[in-house]
C-alpha cells in the first residue's frame, strides 16, 4: 500500500476508533448506568469485547503474540484499567461528556510531568509552560470550590493519573509487546476481577438489556482495535492528535443523545486543554521525545480506558 494511502486510511481507522468509544459511553449512559452495578456493566463488557479480539487475534495477528516475558506488567495494567473504567462509567451518572471527556484528556499532560520524575526526560520552559496552563484548563472545566465541583469530578483526574501511568508503564517495561496483547490481557484481567465482584452484587438483567451488553462489548473490542490498528500505520506526529476527534465526539453525542449543551468554562478549558495537549505532542515530535509512540514496536501508547 502507498504511503498515502496507508496515512489515509491510519487517519480514518483512528477517528472511527474514538467515535466508537464514544458511541460507546453513550450507550452506558443512557441505557445501562442507571440500572446495574458499575462493575457489572464491566464484567459484561470485557467479557463480549473478547470476541472481536478473538477474531483478529486468530485470523490476523495469531495467538502467539500473546506469549512475552512482561505477563506482570499486562496483568497490572488490566487491573489499573478496570478501576479507570469503573470511575469514568460512575462519572456518567452525573456528568455530560463537556465535563468528563475535558478532565481525562489532561492525561498527556501528566504523561508529561510523569516523564521528568520516572523516566528522568527534560523538559524544556516551553514544555513546561504548556503543562500549566494545560492544568488551568483543567480547574477551569472542574470549578472547584463550586457547587459544580463534585467527588466524581475529582476521581476523573485519578483515572486521569491512571491512564497516565498505564502510557508510562508501557514506555518502561513493555514498549516491544504488541498493542493486541495489550487489549486483550486488559479486557482479560477486567473480566476475572469484575465477575469476581459481580457474583456478590449481580443484579438481573431486565428484558432485552443482555444484547444492549453484547453490542457494547462488540464496540468496545472493535474501537480498540481500530485505535491499535491507526497506531501501526501512522507515525506519531500523526497518530496523537487523533485522540482529540474524541473530545469534539463527545460534544456531539451529548448534544444529539442527552441535548447537552456545553457552558462557558467547558468550552474555554477544553480548549485551553487541547491545545496545550497538541503543543507538547508537536514540541515531542521536534525534539524526538517518544511520548505516545514506539517507533521500535509500532505498538501506540495509546490514551484508552480499555487497553
Amino acid at each position: 500500500m502507498k504511503l498515502e494511502n496507508k496515512n489515509y486510511l491510519g487517519i480514518f481507522l483512528g477517528f472511527l476508533g474514538y467515535v466508537i468509544f464514544v458511541l460507546l459511553d453513550s450507550i452506558i449512559k443512557k441505557y445501562l448506568v442507571n440500572y446495574y452495578p458499575v462493575i457489572e456493566i464491566n464484567f459484561f463488557i470485557c467479557l463480549f469485547s473478547l470476541i472481536p479480539i478473538s477474531i483478529s487475534l486468530h485470523f490476523i495477528s495469531g495467538w502467539k503474540v500473546l506469549i512475552n516475558n512482561k505477563i506482570h506488567i499486562q496483568l497490572f495494567r488490566g487491573v489499573l484499567g478496570l478501576i479507570c473504567a469503573a470511575i469514568i462509567i460512575n462519572s456518567f451518572k452525573n456528568h455530560a461528556f463537556s465535563e468528563i471527556y475535558p478532565i481525562l484528556f489532561s492525561a498527556p499532560l501528566i504523561i508529561t510531568a510523569l516523564s521528568f520524575f520516572v523516566l528522568k526526560e527534560k523538559i524544556g520552559p516551553k514544555r513546561l509552560l504548556a503543562v500549566i496552563i494545560g492544568f488551568v484548563g483543567v480547574l477551569i472545566v472542574a470549578r472547584p470550590g463550586t457547587i459544580h465541583f463534585t467527588f466524581s469530578l475529582f476521581l476523573l483526574f485519578i483515572g486521569a493519573i491512571i491512564l497516565a501511568v498505564n502510557v508510562i508503564l508501557i514506555r518502561s517495561y513493555a514498549s516491544n509487546q504488541s498493542s493486541i496483547a495489550f487489549a486483550f490481557y486488559g479486557f482479560l484481567v477486567g473480566l476475572i476481577i469484575s465477575a469476581i465482584i459481580t457474583t456478590q452484587i449481580y443484579v438481573p438483567l431486565i428484558d432485552g438489556d443482555i444484547y444492549v451488553f453484547v453490542l457494547c462489548g462488540i464496540i468496545a473490542g472493535t474501537g480498540g482495535l481500530c485505535i491499535s490498528a491507526a497506531s501501526k500505520m501512522l507515525e506519531s506526529s500523526l497518530f496523537a492528535p487523533l485522540q482529540y476527534f474524541q473530545l469534539i465526539a463527545g460534544f456531539v453525542f451529548g448534544y444529539l443523545f442527552f441535548g447537552d449543551v456545553p457552558d462557558y468554562y467547558e468550552i474555554v478549558g477544553s480548549l485551553v486543554i487541547s491545545i496545550s495537549g497538541l503543543f507538547i505532542i508537536y514540541r515531542d515530535y521536534q525534539t524526538g521525545i517518544r511520548s505516545f509512540t514506539s517507533k521500535v514496536s509500532g505498538s501506540s501508547d495509546i490514551i484508552n480506558r480499555d487497553h
